[in-house]
């Protein structure tokens, strides 16, 4: 499974879970570790984060369809 960003979670759980010193890759995972439910609905393929070179020219090959 992928993860897509943004992630959206209610502000005072999201406040909750980033007190202290938590341990987590993502906001899901803090959220996860405080016990909460973590809803994972369907993204989009074409949301692609753009971190590199490589996938600024697959951004670009899409944007040109």
């Amino acid at each position: 499974m992928a993860v897509q960003t943004p992630q959206a979670f209610r502000a005072e759980a999201l406040r909750r879970a980033h007190a202290g010193a938590p341990e987590a890759t993502d906001d899901a995972g803090l959220l996860e570790a405080l016990g909460l439910n973590v809803v994972v609905v369907p993204g989009e393929y074409h949301n692609l984060k753009l971190t590199s070179p490589d996938d600024l020219a697959t951004a670009e090959k899409w944007s040109n369809r």
